[in-house]
């Protein structure tokens, strides 16, 4: 296959138009079509819907993966050979897609892009996903290595070990004070929750080994927002250990306290990127078993 015909294709997937797509390879949106067209002759499949935004079609998703393999194989080859097109300063960029849980993405994996910044032959571009689920992305072939809580290898893949992210659940102690009966139990049905997202199944899972149900769900898809919600007293969450505020643990904050009731939640997680590697993606891997090895537990 030709590989202009397929850096059309995944460009395609990624930008969401031809028209941005087409911008990007600096050619006629009427050019961008015809390899597209071309492409899907050769394999005698529709690949693409036209449809804003693009997406791919089933036997589309059954080609990405391999699509972006051989791109990023060609990037690879043409800067170890010193290929530089028409212009004496030009080197191509090699581009690794990865799925990465927001959590991780606001502690330890900022040690790894605070590596990348070294290098100035890669461009890094983050999926943030529930650690639930990073592994769909990886299978889809959206990305190219995901760190994810599944640690059975995605067909063509490996996975290796991370380490361990250990939540805490932390409430308001006033927000837990409203919802205590005469008896002095807190009724956990009335007591109000925060999920990340939709997806995110955390705190529904810590919950269940009290054999309860919130009434309210708050859905907070920041980090940042999150943990001030649990500090605000919006609802009661699961923090990482590396995210509690001073004092939490040792029972000396002057609010937010431990519901030792439900008790930590440990989250292992492994790094999944396909067998077929090649040096870039190599030295993201080691930077990443490097910051994970120095910062998560376990």
């Amino acid at each position: 296959m030709n590989t202009d015909h397929l850096r059309a294709f995944v460009l395609a997937v990624d930008e969401g138009t031809f028209d941005s797509a087409a911008a990007l390879l600096l050619i006629s949106g009427s050019a961008f079509s015809q390899r597209i067209k071309a492409l899907e002759k050769e394999v005698g499949q529709v690949l693409l819907t036209r449809t804003i935004p693009v997406r791919p079609t089933e036997s589309g998703e059954q080609l990405l993966r391999i699509a972006r393999q051989t791109i990023l194989l060609e990037d690879e080859a043409r800067r170890s050979l010193g290929f530089r097109g028409s212009s004496p300063n030009f080197r191509p960029t090699i581009t690794l897609a990865v799925a990465v849980n927001a959590d991780s993405l606001s502690s330890w994996f900022i040690r790894v892009l605070q590596e990348a910044a070294t290098w100035d032959d890669v461009e890094i571009h983050v999926h943030a996903e529930d650690q639930q689920h990073t592994d769909e992305l990886l299978r889809n072939g959206t990305v190219a290595a995901a760190v994810t809580e599944n640690p059975a290898p995605v067909s063509g893949c490996r996975s290796q070990p991370l380490g361990t992210i250990r939540y805490w659940p932390v409430a308001s102690s006033e927000l837990l004070d409203r919802h205590r009966g005469d008896d002095g139990e807190v009724d956990w049905a009335r007591v109000p929750q925060i999920d990340f997202s939709v997806r995110d199944a955390t705190q529904r899972n810590a919950l269940a080994r009290l054999s309860a149900t919130p009434a309210v769900t708050h859905l907070l898809p920041s980090v940042q927002a999150y943990n001030a919600g649990v500090g605000y007293g919006l609802g009661w969450g699961m923090i990482p250990e590396s995210m509690l505020p001073a004092g939490v643990l040792e029972g000396e904050h002057p609010d937010l306290v431990v519901i030792s009731e439900i008790g930590v939640e440990d989250v292992p997680l492994h790094w999944q990127h396909w067998t077929t590697t090649t040096p870039a993606l190599d030295r993201l891997s080691a930077a990443v078993q490097r910051s994970a090895e120095r910062f998560l537990n376990g």
